[in-house]
């Protein structure tokens, strides 16, 4: 989407308010009509982030966040990190110059065939706010494709998809994957309320603009559902997908290790994980790939006190073995 002769990566629509707009990861209408904890979720703005290439002398992009404390958002020439920015619910302004070393920059980026050309300026917003954007100004390119990654990563789940607890926004585990695979990102993490309902599945079923995706499903129903509902959702979730996209690959994440697993597994804990398991296989695809959660995060240490959020430790080593999983798969 374009917005002030930028490009806004990762959202699907502007929501005005008195003083700007908020971003919006999926369309309002779908935002409304699935569960409350989506309607607020959704306009947190994981993996979302203005890319343009700089032709003024700078740009200025005033923003706010709508709830109290200090977030960090972050800004790359391509794959190089230029510097961390604070924002809060006062208002503030992030102010973008073209890097002194940047021909040095691109040179690299070409020569070592980097994802993102180091032309093309990435602000990237805290994951966890609401951010009002108040103004963007400035003169601007829009990107070209050869400065993009060439394939497109689709990340949906819970919190621990959407971000929770890394401490800056490029730390979460999807955004690390993405990372270490050389391919963008789209997260469509939802904290607490990944509940795999049926407008979300044939949303993602009707993009067309990602060429794999991982859905990590049950932390965010094993504690209110029964175990047949969860069933119900998922046998239509994951083969919604796989039908539309018989030709990409689609990892099925169950629940990563927590609490619940310290005194063995059990029984509930046990049935969500083979519900994705038995779907994910049923499906008789190669494509359609069981992933168990245990396997991608196995130090308990990765995790945080509350047990069940992957600290910043967590989070890399879930990337570094998911990222192992599609590399063997996609072979990228």
């Amino acid at each position: 989407m374009v917005y002030k002769g930028v490009w806004l990566h990762n959202v699907a629509e502007l929501l005005d308010v008195e003083d700007g707009v908020i971003l919006t990861r999926v369309p309002d209408r779908l935002r409304m009509a699935v569960n409350p904890g989506v309607q607020s979720m959704a306009i947190q703005p994981a993996g979302v982030e203005l890319r343009f290439n700089l032709k003024s002398k700078e740009a200025r992009i005033g923003m706010r966040c709508k709830e109290e404390g200090i977030f960090v958002g972050e800004v790359y020439q391509g794959d190089f990190l230029v510097d961390s920015f604070f924002v809060s619910n006062r208002d503030s302004e992030v102010v973008v110059s073209t890097p002194v070393k940047i021909e040095k920059l691109k040179e690299l980026s070409r020569k070592e065939r980097m994802p993102f050309d180091a032309g093309l300026t990435r602000v990237i917003l805290p994951y966890r706010a609401t951010c009002v954007i108040k103004n963007i100004e400035g003169e601007f390119e829009l990107p070209r494709k050869e400065q993009l990654p060439e394939k497109r990563y689709l990340a949906y789940g819970s919190s621990i998809t959407h971000g929770a607890t890394a401490i800056r926004p490029t730390g979460t585990y999807a955004m690390r994957t993405a990372q270490l695979l050389g391919v963008d990102l789209i997260n469509l993490g939802f904290g607490g309320s990944a509940l795999c309902e049926k407008e979300m599945a044939d949303y993602i079923a009707g993009r067309n603009d990602w060429d794999f995706a991982t859905l990590e499903m049950g932390i965010n129903m094993v504690g209110g559902f029964d175990a047949s509902v969860f069933r119900n959702r998922v046998e239509y979730f994951v083969p919604a997908i796989a039908k539309a996209h018989p030709e990409k690959y689609i990892f099925c994440i169950d629940m990563f290790s927590f609490h619940l697993g310290l005194k063995g597994e059990r029984k509930k804990q046990k049935e969500f994980r083979d519900i994705v398991k038995d779907v994910a296989t049923g499906i008789k695809s190669d494509k359609v790939i069981h992933i168990d959660g245990r396997k991608l995060l196995k130090n308990w240490s990765g995790l945080c006190t509350d047990l069940v959020h992957p600290s910043p430790s967590g989070m890399e080593e879930i990337a570094r073995n998911l990222a192992g999983v599609i590399r063997k798969k996609l072979k990228v």
